[in-house]
């Protein structure tokens, strides 16, 4: 006998039930697994943008850290020393008197 013949009607209810109930649950649990995908995707697209930002922001201030470096190591020297100051600071020598050339 077949499984729906056998409660007749009342077969024929339980069985598009339970099909149905399992379409459901098969879509439920399909659109779940989309959702986490899409949403661990978007999460790994945010990591490598901020992952590249750091990395140009570590390069700009391993540039910066080199020349900071090179000018303290410079500013050992008198010479360099009085120079930087005049350039950087406007600073002259006493009864010296400095103009600047745009």
């Amino acid at each position: 006998m077949a499984k729906g013949k056998k409660w007749g009607f009342l077969g024929n209810i339980v069985s598009d039930a339970s099909l149905l109930f399992w379409r459901i649950i098969t879509i439920v649990i399909s659109a779940l697994t989309l959702f986490f995908i899409i949403q661990s995707a978007w999460s790994i697209i945010r990591s490598k943008r901020e992952i590249n930002r750091l990395t140009r922001l570590h390069n700009q201030y391993k540039k910066q850290i080199e020349a900071d470096s090179t000018i303290i190591h410079r500013l050992q020297y008198d010479e360099y020393l009085e120079q930087y100051a005049r350039e950087r600071y406007n600073m002259q020598r006493e009864n010296e008197q400095v103009y600047k050339i745009k």
